[in-house]
């Protein structure tokens, strides 16, 4: 038995390799993404197939909630319904009260929040004395 002729194509590693590397650069995966910059917190989400008024964006528990709903309609399969809620939680340098969102005209979501520069302050600690309890040193 003779052994199989060499084939001239990627095998084993180098494929998944050249796979994740294709995966990787599909549209959907630079378009939903968490931003963790030194300046601001950011969250895109690709939401094109609801309107404005089926997203809602809020915070709650020092989280960003997003949840995106749209009852049943036609499409050119038949009928659709879609729901989904994402939850993020905020950094502790991010106040929940200045969280913005805005919505592209291609269905971008994109929602801010800018970090808080948080000022280390020196303390003074003071010293209680126990005058009741003495140590034998």
């Amino acid at each position: 038995m003779s052994p199989l002729p060499a084939v001239n194509q990627p095998f084993g590693d180098e494929l998944v390799l050249r796979s994740i590397d294709w995966l990787e650069n599909l549209p959907w995966r630079q378009e939903n993404n968490v931003r963790n910059q030194k300046d601001k917190y950011e969250v895109t989400l690709l939401v094109k197939d609801f309107a404005p008024e089926d997203i809602s964006v809020r915070t709650a528990d020092g989280h960003v909630v997003i949840e995106c709903k749209h009852e049943e309609r036609k499409d050119e399969h038949g009928y659709i319904s879609r729901r989904f809620t994402r939850k993020y939680a905020l950094p502790d340098d991010c106040r929940p009260e200045d969280v913005v969102s805005t919505l592209s005209s291609d269905g971008l979501l994109t929602v801010t929040a800018p970090r808080q520069l948080r000022m280390r302050q020196d303390t003074v600690i003071p010293v209680t004395h126990d005058n009741k309890a003495k140590s034998k040193l």
